[in-house]
């Protein structure tokens, strides 16, 4: 019987002995799991998606860059500095061919043939009357590259009228060349150049510029070939502005002037002078204060 229950005692030590030998390996393995991160506490650990697997945490700092590792900049267009037009005309020699009284039917036409066979351009100041009577001649100056201004309506001394006919006198003008031309002339020039200031703020008050001349070929009064051509030759100067006529004068007067014109065209070019109009003698910056006003 006792050895009966040694016998039970030391199954049971043995027993203990397992159970106790199995507790400490499980204690064991439990501290390996722990600190590998293997059980479920060590996964919540572990870093969370925004801190490792987001593209913006993954994506290097703009900051930390240098502008050459940032985005690239597309490259900047050079702007060229404005041009000052008069830097183009600065080493030529301009002059402005100026036609009054007309349009007619024919001393116009001859003069206009003349400047398209030397491809010159000129300045026609057209009489408000004449317009309307030879309403394709005006149209034609236009298409031919000439520039056209107010020569008034009736060709009276500005400085005479009223207020009221001196306004008529240029706003008839307008409205006829417009009609005509489909063009709204910037430039005046008063019949027989008589101005005063009254004169001169009716033409400013339109945006308008009253023009001069600085060589007077006096073709009206039937002037010589010879006589006018000297004139202009010795007269003209860079910046000069001629004054002729397309129709009016004295009988047969204006045929003088379209004998001179070709001459005085060719040998003024001989001498290097180009011919514009009165527009862009105006814009090269060669014009006189004295002539435009």
């Amino acid at each position: 019987m006792r050895r009966q229950h040694a016998i039970k005692r030391r199954a049971l030590l043995g027993m203990l002995l397992i159970i106790l030998t199995v507790g400490l390996c499980g204690c064991s393995s439990l501290q390996q799991w722990e600190s590998s991160e293997l059980m479920g506490h060590g996964v919540a650990n572990a870093a969370t998606p925004t801190e490792t697997a987001s593209p913006e945490a993954t994506a290097p700092s703009t900051e930390s860059l240098t502008p050459t590792e940032t985005v690239k900049q597309p490259p900047k267009t050079e702007i060229p500095p404005e041009v000052n037009k008069t830097e183009i005309y600065k080493n030529r020699k301009l002059v402005a061919l100026t036609f009054d009284d007309g349009p007619d039917g024919k001393y116009t036409t001859q003069i206009l043939d003349i400047l398209h066979e030397r491809n010159v351009k000129a300045t026609f100041f057209l009489v408000g009357q004449q317009v309307n009577k030879y309403p394709e001649v005006a149209k034609r100056i236009v298409e031919d590259g000439h520039s056209v201004g107010n020569h008034s309506w009736s060709h009276l001394d500005l400085t005479k009228q009223s207020s009221k006919s001196r306004d008529q006198e240029i706003d008839k003008t307008q409205k006829a060349i417009l009609d005509a031309t489909g063009v709204t002339p910037v430039l005046m020039r008063a019949p027989y150049g008589a101005i005063s200031k009254s004169v001169l703020d009716s033409v400013r008050g339109r945006d308008m510029k009253h023009v001069y001349w600085t060589v007077d070929t006096k073709d009206w009064a039937g002037t010589s070939v010879q006589t006018m051509y000297k004139n202009v030759m010795a007269n003209t100067n860079k910046g000069g502005v001629v004054l002729m006529h397309s129709f009016g004068g004295r009988k047969h007067a204006i045929e003088h002037t379209i004998k001179l014109l070709p001459l005085i065209i060719d040998d003024l070019q001989a001498k290097g002078y180009e011919f514009v109009t009165v527009d862009e003698l105006i814009a090269s910056g060669q014009s006189r204060a004295s002539v435009i006003k």
